[in-house]
């Protein structure tokens, strides 16, 4: 399996953490660096914020903590912000994280983010968590 960087919108991320979750194995693979998580510490903050509203504080402070250290996270800068979504300005944060780490998709349940197909930003593909499962399952 190959190395692909990938950003996570937060509804993605409380999916993919329950150990009974179909979805689990996909946290698994970015513990293991199969999947490298790429994060800003606009969407860090915006994880953090989400993950306490759903989780103990206990169980989102071990998450974030993982995201931090985990070898395989790659932090980036966003120096160009592309102001794609207009009708949710704040998911702006994973769309600019997406171009500047350069990541191959990024995965989000959001509908807001279907605006990011209609722009000219490069080489981000806007997938589903479902997609984004079937086509791992698929390579």
């Amino acid at each position: 399996m190959t190395e692909e960087r990938i950003v996570l919108d937060t509804n993605c991320l409380l999916q993919i953490l329950p150990k009974k979750s179909g979805y689990n194995h996909i946290w698994i693979d970015i513990i293991l660096g199969n999947i490298r998580l790429c994060v800003s510490n606009d969407m860090i903050m915006k994880y953090t914020e989400v993950l306490s509203r759903h989780v103990s504080n206990e169980v989102a402070e071990n998450v974030i903590t993982a995201i931090l250290r985990l070898p395989g996270t790659i932090f980036v800068h966003n120096y160009y912000k592309w102001y794609a979504i207009s009708e949710d300005p704040d998911d702006n944060k994973f769309v600019d994280c997406a171009f500047a780490a350069q990541a191959k998709f990024l995965v989000s349940n959001d509908r807001h983010f279907d605006a990011v197909k209609r722009t000219r930003i490069p080489d981000i593909e806007i997938v589903r968590l479902d997609e984004y499962d079937n086509l791992r399952k698929s390579s």
